[in-house]
């Protein structure tokens, strides 16, 4: 792979990257996401069917107001306000061996609550991870400290989750998609992700420093060179394994596709941003 001079091409970098994340925000409010019944209340009932009718059920029965999908041997309708008497006795018209396997109730009041924590868990995860990397770069990080490190990885996160949720708004108006749980839980994983890429890179960085005992563009340039490809194969079989999933479990888009994007934007800013915000924070200081 061909040497790149990241330091000296940062800004067209921070340009694009300012472009992600505006425009993520921008996304947001022009493709307003609908949200899943465990954050708006709802029902869900699965009804129990013969393996062999199962698609024909959710091709064919049509209920206002409801999403309706395949899941083993069952059928599962979300919506508000269902009646399982009357979905039970439609079902069994071609199905007599129906049955309901499940039906849960979510109240407005619990959805709200869910819908809070959820925002919450994302804040938290984010500072968690942010403190977690401070500590523990407080003393291997030689000329860096290691709170700098922990900041740059909040900020990179906070880009990576926020072009993330752009993207599954555009997403979810054309796919018909909905902010539930489940997408909820693939931000989360995305931040996990996109971290461990960026401490990789932060490490080199360390051990490059720790043996030279310089600290200019070329260490950096030299650390990122050296991960690079690490990197992007690691993100890549990660994607692969994620692609046939799309096809194989269409109810579980809501998650999958926002792992996939996720994953290439948490890619591109551990490369292209963290290193080159840790070059900007302490050239003044150091006269790079």
């Amino acid at each position: 792979m061909a040497k790149i001079d990241l330091i000296k091409n940062r800004y067209y970098f921070y340009g694009f990257s300012l472009a992600l994340l505006f425009g993520g925000i921008i996304l947001l409010f022009a493709f307003p996401m609908k949200f899943g019944i465990d954050l708006t209340g709802g029902n869900v009932l699965e009804v129990k069917v013969n393996k062999d009718l199962i698609q024909s059920f959710v091709s064919d029965l049509k209920i206002p107001e409801t999403e309706i999908f395949s899941s083993n041997d069952s059928v599962i309708i979300k919506g508000k306000n269902i009646d399982k008497s009357a979905i039970l006795s439609k079902i069994k018209e071609k199905d007599s061996t129906a049955e309901i396997e499940r039906f849960e109730n979510i109240s407005p009041s619990l959805s709200g609550e869910l819908r809070k924590k959820a925002l919450m868990a994302i804040i938290l995860v984010l500072l968690a991870i942010g403190f977690y990397v401070a500590y523990a770069f407080r003393k291997k990080s030689g000329k860096i400290n290691g709170m700098l490190l922990g900041i740059v990885v909040i900020l990179s996160l906070f880009h990576d989750v926020v072009s993330s949720f752009g993207l599954f708004a555009v997403f979810s108006k054309y796919l018909n998609l909905e902010l539930n749980i489940l997408a909820i839980t693939a931000f989360l994983v995305i931040a996990g992700f996109s971290v461990h890429d960026t401490i990789v890179v932060f490490d080199r960085l360390r051990e490059n420093i720790g043996k030279t005992g310089l600290l200019n563009k070329e260490i950096f340039n030299k650390s990122v060179n050296e991960t690079i490809a690490r990197s992007i194969n690691t993100s890549f079989t990660a994607i692969l394994s994620i692609i046939p999933l799309i096809f194989l479990l269409p109810h579980l888009h809501s998650f999958l596709l926002p792992l996939i994007f996720g994953i290439v934007i948490g890619t591109y800013s551990s490369i292209f941003i963290a290193v080159p915000l840790v070059y900007d924070f302490i050239r003044n200081r150091d006269g790079l």
